[in-house]
């Protein structure tokens, strides 16, 4: 594939378009699966919790492979690039949780949402309960300022990310080669589709990995679609969706406490096999100290209770668990302290390089080429100062003072950092899922107000979702397609600004289309037809953060300053001597990916240990010839068989929504 990259006429009419119909169709394909595994997992948006792998970067490829289409280079990385900002648009989170519960929670409770939720956030109550019960008639006036703001939001907030990557692109990318593991396999598929007269035939590798998807996901949405189908890999007996099966108290592996659950679904074990083999070490190390670090204190007195408790229980029930609990309290030491011990410490260590990008950009002085940058570094610093002020000023309007809203931007930049620094080297967001964002607000308010303020609900709010909760809730997802598009770039040749360019359309058209798209199929239908309602939607969001006692333990039993304090402190030392050492095998991602909340309750250990046997044997029997002609295809066929199998299952179920059967 040529790597020559030129300047061309930017596809308007291609980015627009694919925006807008893949923005309307995934979330229609979302609302009409008819129940919530369906929902979590069938979806076009993305699928797998913190895995956070989205069909859409994959699916127009795996499409065109058997049609015999010849894509362009650039073409394909416009596709990629606008799959994957989408995707991030059109998923439980957003825009179905948010702002959909905040619409419902108009007459879930009206008394309280009128107090803390303003009339330009969500419509009166007697146009949003036609969410739920449908109407053939829209009143788009009274819509109008609710869909405005969160658009408006959506869209800073994602120029602020946007900015953010340009930053940072030249040095992730180029410098370091970050790996983006799920990046690396999108484009084992993409080039399928530009250099047909290459790949005239799949590989066999590919092959073998393809069907190896297919037999394994097909069996699983055909157990949940239909009851008489037999239940192959035990779906059904204690397994959440993403394939995380709990550990139950009568298992012999209840003795060890810090098992809570283990993974059986192998798309982990595929995209972490291209992960860095250091990383995959540094895990498993990190896990067998958890284990032991969690026993011993066991042993010590502390967990009393545990081993009655499931593993889901051993997790999130109570304060008396490792991730909430003395003497560890790991969700504070890893998703507080550890989160931003990352982003500081590569600031600090990497600081040469910011300098001389705020030089390049304020001063004569050229330090860095900016030849293949997507805009100027003065135009990224300008837009991220500006994105900033913006932001900030979305959250005083909603009640925030100026020193709280100031933070909210800060907090974003050192959450999404330290994930997609994980991301970007294994696959896998470990620090932001589960929205343990929550103990950002207990350091600016060590005790909640009495009675709880506007401002208090609303910072409770932001940091257990859209800053600490994954990439589904829109803006976050920009940074990882942003990250993403440019490293697909890298590889197909094509210019940045033209990515650059995608990212800034695609990402001002998708959280419009997807807002205005879900009230439309929630006033044709009644949004109690819809999966998505039975859960987080159809909630009092209220209450869920004034109620006395609300996230009081989350990210862990107070107190916990201490524990973010070392968790800072670890990740410090962890980073400076995997810097200063090469052949250190304790790094600060092995660190977090062992100890984090979600990652722990994902159970994603077990796929680490598969991906890091399979990859060490890969490159001992093999060498890097082996790992680049069979590996690498191999497990991308794993993806692209699930991929297609989740496509397959998602009809059926969309199919069902009409046709019961």
């Amino acid at each position: 594939m040529s790597r020559e990259i030129t300047e061309e006429k930017f596809p308007w009419i291609l980015v627009i378009a694919t925006t807008v119909i893949f923005t309307v169709l995934g979330n229609i394909w979302l609302a009409l699966l008819p129940h919530f595994n369906l929902v979590v997992n069938y979806n076009l948006g993305y699928v797998g919790c913190a895995l956070s792998l989205s069909p859409l970067g994959f699916l127009p490829f795996l499409i065109m492979l058997p049609l015999k289409t010849k894509l362009g280079s650039r073409t394909a990385t416009v596709l990629y690039t606008v799959g994957l900002t989408t995707g991030f648009f059109m998923n439980l989170y957003f825009p179905w949780y948010q702002p959909g519960a905040e619409f419902t929670s108009r007459y879930i409770n009206p008394e309280n949402s009128i107090r803390y939720i303003p009339s330009f956030v969500a419509p009166p109550r007697e146009v949003a309960e036609n969410l739920l019960y449908g109407n053939p008639y829209i009143p788009w006036s009274d819509w109008l300022v609710p869909v405005m703001f969160w658009w408006v939001y959506q869209v800073v907030f994602s120029l602020f990310m946007i900015s953010t990557v340009s930053i940072f692109r030249q040095f992730w990318i180029d410098v370091e080669k970050m790996p983006f593991p799920q990046t690396a396999m999108a484009y084992e598929i993409v080039r399928m589709t530009v250099e047909r007269e290459k790949y005239k035939r799949l590989s066999k590798p590919f092959i073998i990995g393809l069907i190896l998807g297919l037999v394994i996901q097909v069996p699983i949405f055909m157990a949940l679609t239909f009851p008489w189908f037999p239940d192959i890999y035990a779906w059904r007996t204690n397994t959440c969706g993403f394939g995380s099966t709990w550990v139950t108290p009568d298992s012999p592996l209840a003795t060890v406490v810090g098992f809570q659950l283990f993974n059986k679904w192998p798309p982990f074990a595929a995209v972490f096999y291209l992960a860095p083999l250091s990383v995959l070490t540094s895990f498993m190390l990190w896990f067998l100290v958890y284990l032991i670090a969690s026993q011993v204190a066991y042993y010590m007195g502390y967990y009393t209770g545990i081993l009655d408790l499931p593993g889901c229980g051993r997790n999130w029930c109570g304060a008396n668990v490792p991730t909430a609990g003395d003497p560890f309290k790991w969700a504070a030491l890893s998703n507080i302290g550890g989160l931003i011990g990352l982003t500081l410490f590569y600031m600090v260590l990497n600081r040469r390089y910011i300098f001389s990008t705020i030089k390049t950009a304020f001063t004569k002085v050229r330090e860095v080429d900016e030849s293949k940058e997507p805009i100027s570094y003065r135009a990224a610093y300008l837009l991220f100062i500006t994105s900033f002020i913006a932001v900030t000023a979305l959250y005083t309007v909603l009640g925030m003072s100026i020193t709280v809203a100031l933070l909210m931007p800060i907090i974003a930049f050192i959450a999404w950092i330290a994930s997609l620094r994980i991301f970007g080297l294994i696959g896998f967001n470990a620090v932001t899922y589960g929205g343990y964002g929550t103990g950002f607000v207990w350091l600016i308010w060590p005790v909640r107000p009495e009675p709880p303020t506007q401002e208090w609900f609303w910072a409770m709010l932001m940091n257990r979702t859209f800053l600490t909760d994954g990439f589904g809730y829109g803006w976050p997802g920009v940074m990882t397609a942003a990250f993403s598009g440019f490293k697909m770039s890298s590889l197909t040749g094509t210019s940045n600004k033209l990515i650059f360019k995608t990212l800034i359309v695609s990402s001002i058209i998708a959280p419009l289309t997807a807002v205005i798209t879900m009230i439309w199929l929630c006033y044709s239908f009644g949004g109690m037809k819809f999966a998505t309602f039975i859960t987080d939607v159809n909630t009092d969001i209220v209450a869920r953060f004034i109620n006395p006692g609300a996230h009081e333990n989350w990210p862990a039993a107070q107190p916990w300053v201490a524990h973010a304090i070392a968790g800072i402190v670890i990740v410090g030392i962890l980073s400076y001597l995997h810097t200063r050492f090469l052949w250190f095998p304790m790094g600060p991602i092995g660190f977090l990916m062992a100890t984090t909340g979600h990652t722990l309750l994902e159970g994603v250990w077990t796929m680490g240990l598969v991906a890091w046997i399979a990859k060490t044997l890969t490159l001992r029997i093999g060498g890097s010839k082996a790992y680049e002609e069979y590996g690498v295809p191999l497990v991308s066929g794993v993806i692209a068989g699930t991929i297609v199998a989740i496509f397959i299952g998602g009809l059926i179920g969309v199919v069902r929504f009409f046709v019961p059967f």
